[in-house]
């Protein structure tokens, strides 16, 4: 048993952050490394992966995550160079919306492939390795559309992805937990990142936004960070299959 001074440290330990170079990515990654994890930053741009990577004396491994062969290839890569590898935290995500009455086939396999498919077949590569290891720890960006519609947007195809994200990850979770391998979602409401920064400049719809969150403001990377170092440290241990909603307060009051 961890005495409570080492629950939140990460020596020793090897953790892959897809999408690492992002908002949330970043902030995620930083952490992991200012507690003692050696980090690989993975991502779709070679440069932005390494760029971020020396920021924190860490591994870039650029991927493809819509092909499911490049993403095996990427974490099998991660895992030989440091000899091991103990946690994921799948931060890839994105969103391009139509209303559904016009969305097109392309733009649904996009959205869903990189949020959804994408998911999956990192966890998938990610856990033959924890499978080995006997332990891991995974934790996928989810969304508070998660579980919520949004009225006015066209987010037919990114409800649909992050709802079935918890769904799998629960599925996940109970096929590897005779492994010790926890897995489990952070969903956030907005979160101040360049992604919905267009949206967030919109005074109008800012506005409504934040009034509808009991604790007036919307997440920042480091609110996503924390919940997600909680999830991959010690702590967490007894944790898995769950969904934390890091909304402040808007699921419990819609």
């Amino acid at each position: 048993m961890s005495s409570p001074a080492d629950l939140f440290r990460f020596d020793n330990k090897v953790a892959l952050v897809t999408g690492g170079y992002g908002g949330i990515g970043r902030s995620v990654a930083t952490g992991l490394a200012a507690l003692g994890a050696k980090v690989a930053i993975a991502g779709r741009s070679a440069e932005k992966a390494e760029a971020c990577a020396r920021s924190i004396e860490g591994y870039a491994a650029p991927f493809d995550g819509l092909s499911v062969a490049d993403t095996g290839r990427m974490v099998d890569d991660v895992a030989a160079h440091y000899g091991r590898l103990d946690i994921l935290v799948n931060c890839v995500g994105l969103n391009q919306e139509a209303k559904a009455e016009e969305f097109d086939e392309e733009r649904w396999d996009y959205v869903v492939g990189a949020n959804l498919k994408s998911a999956m077949f990192q966890a998938q590569a990610a856990a033959r390795h924890m499978i080995r290891q006997g332990r891991g720890k995974q934790v996928h960006i989810g969304s508070v559309r998660t579980q919520l519609g949004i009225r006015g947007r066209g987010y037919a195809a990114y409800c649909a992805a992050k709802g079935g994200l918890a769904i799998l990850c629960k599925q996940l979770a109970a096929e590897w937990a005779p492994y010790q391998i926890n897995v489990n979602v952070v969903a956030p409401t907005f979160v101040r990142t360049d992604m919905v920064a267009h949206m967030l400049a919109d005074p109008n719809f800012y506005g409504a936004l934040v009034a509808r969150i009991p604790l007036g403001r919307i997440a920042e990377p480091e609110d996503v960070r924390n919940a997600v170092l909680f999830f991959v440290s010690s702590a967490a241990d007894f944790i898995t299959g769950q969904t934390l909603f890091l909304d402040g307060g808007i699921t419990a009051t819609q």
